[in-house]
């Protein structure tokens, strides 16, 4: 064969290799659109402001005991691995993040595909790189993966206050928040929050923004901006401590002997995740943290202020913290030796007569746990896990139906404690909240 010939074939050969890499390229770019358009089709199915909730049909409110509970529903959870979870294997992580299931549950929802790793729409390579993941624990999470976990979800119930809104501006919706309902959708909440029921009934107020944290189980003001911008802006102001924010209280004893003479507590915090309480450094326990946990703490300071004392032994009491961490009211007045009355958390004993109700309308749909464990001294524990006939294989698919056992947790779900939210102002502009039923002599 001649030299022409012989680089005249080369040529043809060159040329469809390269056609078929760009085949193959723009197959692959279309495969992967298919895939981050399917991934975004997810995203947007479970927009609660895009798909809100139906509020005839999704909802159940018991007005004879007051509680609000959710139709069960299939749910597709995503999201990308985060920072934290790099280096973890799938199943430890989601039950060190999602404590409410055994890692069992986990493992078997791995082995059935419920749960999975997915990086470019597919399940994820492991690391001998193939897709096929022996370990029980699935395959070791890296950045710019995402999991994915199917489940059948049954949201724990909350008592059947409605969201009332107050106010209105361009910028900002007031709202006063019932307790024992989260603000935006956390753990096992979605429907039953705050922003699943402002979507669903009252969709003139657009897509909203929180922007400030209230604790599940404490009611009040809370804030919503009516776009990222306003709310990224309140923000600010925030953090540069331009906004007063009051509190009121109902704790142990006559607070401060009844001397209105404020009394403002400097007590640096950490938080427990695990355990969901606040940590200080004279805390029964917290001198056994190693260096690194104390080190997390952060300054925290509060001031409180008398107002009232009540018949029963329990005192009102104003609370004005200066920052924003986690349980920091409630920290500080354990502290300072007023717990809140019925915060069993922090060290109070009384029990709502709302959540006495709860508790006893949940025992009458829930089964007790034969084998529970508990962190504290509790005469009560509620829990939702796997059915009882299912407890040997952890293979349930719904572990919140109403015939379940559970492993731990407190009856806090339906645990509403006496501490609110009145009033946010700054210059120019203040929000004010009705005051609770508790707070009346």
């Amino acid at each position: 064969m001649s030299e022409a010939k012989r680089a005249k074939r080369a040529t043809a050969d060159a040329d469809a290799t390269t056609r078929t890499r760009t085949t193959r390229e723009r197959s692959r770019r279309v495969g992967n659109d298919r895939e981050h358009n399917a991934f975004d089709a997810v995203l947007e199915a479970n927009d609660l402001f895009a798909h809100p909730p139906d509020a005839e049909r999704d909802w159940l409110v018991d007005a004879t005991v007051g509680i609000r509970t959710c139709a069960p529903y299939d749910f597709d959870f995503v999201c990308g691995v985060k920072a934290r979870w790099a280096g973890e294997r799938l199943c430890e992580m989601f039950a060190r993040e999602f404590p409410m299931r055994p890692i069992e549950y986990y493992r078997e929802a791995y082995r059935s595909g419920r749960l999975r790793l997915e990086e470019n729409g597919r399940a994820a390579a492991s690391s001998d790189g193939q897709n096929r993941e022996t370990h029980e624990d699935g395959p070791i999470l890296v950045g710019g993966q995402r999991v994915r976990h199917f489940i059948h979800r049954h949201e724990p119930p909350t008592i059947a206050e409605d969201v009332r809104v107050l106010s209105v501006t361009d910028d900002v919706v007031a709202v006063c928040k019932p307790a024992t309902m989260p603000v935006h959708p956390t753990g096992q909440y979605r429907r039953n929050t705050v922003l699943a029921l402002l979507a669903s009934t009252r969709r003139d107020l657009g897509r909203l923004f929180p922007i400030h944290r209230l604790d599940k189980n404490v009611s009040g003001l809370l804030l919503l901006a009516r776009s990222s911008k306003a709310a990224n802006a309140m923000r600010q102001k925030m953090e540069a401590r331009e906004m007063r924010k009051e509190y009121v209280a109902r704790v142990k004893g006559s607070f401060n002997a009844s001397d209105p003479t404020p009394v403002t507590i400097d007590e640096a915090l950490g938080f427990d995740a695990k355990n969901r309480v606040a940590l200080w450094r004279e805390k029964p326990g917290t001198r056994d943290l190693d260096e690194r946990a104390l080190k997390s703490f952060k300054a925290a300071s509060t001031k409180f202020v008398w107002l009232q004392d009540l018949p029963d032994g329990t005192s009102l009491v104003r609370c004005e913290p200066f920052t924003g961490r986690s349980h920091q009211i409630r920290a500080h007045l354990a502290i300072a030796g007023y717990a809140i009355a019925n915060d069993v958390a922090y060290g109070g004993e009384l029990l709502e007569s709302a959540r006495a109700r709860a508790i006893q309308y949940a025992c009458d749909v829930l089964v007790l746990s034969e084998e529970r464990t508990l962190a504290r001294d509790e005469s009560l524990a509620i829990d939702y896990s796997v059915p009882r006939e299912s407890r040997e294989k952890n293979t349930a698919p719904c572990p919140h139906c109403p015939r379940v056992v559970h492993a731990g947790d407190l009856a806090i779900d339906l645990e509403a404690i006496w501490l609110h939210c009145v009033r946010y102002s700054g210059e120019g502009w203040e929000f004010e909240c009705p005051q609770p039923d508790w707070a009346s002599p």
